[in-house]
């Protein structure tokens, strides 16, 4: 039972990073497949990724627990976004969407799903936001340190435009930016829908014990 689970954990992972590369629109998504995914506890802690990019996923828990340490309040239909370095972030042109899974009642949090993207440009003093020169973070491009995309199921379109392009280094092509966080809102969606089947399936007890001891055993 631990290897099925722990394979019906990462087959999870897989099915969000096959959402992610049909619904990106950039080449460094939808082509290089510069992106991973992964299922993690209430508590944030990784359980299981697909074998996507490992520098991505060794951090992608700290970015998980930053959004759930400045949003205790989450809905059902909230969706956030981070790249800060500060918190579990990697290089700034790598978002990290993070979808809480909430019970069949929409009241508790159970389990989270995240996505990490590396975006072709986020401003910055040069195109790709690598610049070598560059001696603060806004001079690298556009910092999300902990915001919100998507609430009450909608995305906040706006918001994210004016965060991307109002800034002394501004996106590049905040459109295709939008684009790309919106196939990884649909990655974490499949995440979602995915979790929640199993819990029905085996009960939601038994899935959380079963994460557990693939924790325990990894």
């Amino acid at each position: 039972m631990l290897e099925v689970f722990n394979n019906l954990f990462m087959s999870i992972a897989e099915q969000m990073g096959a959402t992610l590369a049909n619904t990106a629109l950039s080449v460094n998504i939808k082509e290089r497949l510069d992106f991973s995914c992964a299922v993690f506890d209430r508590l944030g802690n990784l359980v299981a990724n697909a074998p996507h990019m490992p520098v991505h996923l060794g951090s992608m828990g700290e970015s998980v627990k930053a959004v759930i340490e400045r949003y205790p309040g989450m809905k059902t239909g909230d969706v956030y976004a981070i790249n800060a370095p500060y918190n579990g972030g990697t290089h700034l042109p790598d978002i990290t969407v993070v979808t809480p899974v909430f019970d069949e009642k929409n009241s508790d949090i159970i389990f989270y799903v995240a996505s990490r993207g590396h975006h072709a440009d986020l401003g910055g003093m040069t195109p790709g936001s690598m610049p070598p020169d560059s001696t603060t973070v806004e001079e690298e491009g556009i910092l999300l340190d902990n915001i919100q995309i998507v609430r009450n199921n909608r995305l906040l379109r706006t918001e994210i435009h004016r965060l991307l392009t109002r800034k002394p280094y501004p996106a590049r092509n905040p459109e295709m930016n939008i684009a790309d966080l919106g196939a990884q809102i649909a990655a974490n969606e499949k995440g979602v829908q995915q979790l929640k089947s199993m819990a029905d399936h085996f009960g939601l007890n038994v899935v959380e014990a079963y994460m557990q001891h693939v924790q325990d055993n990894a």
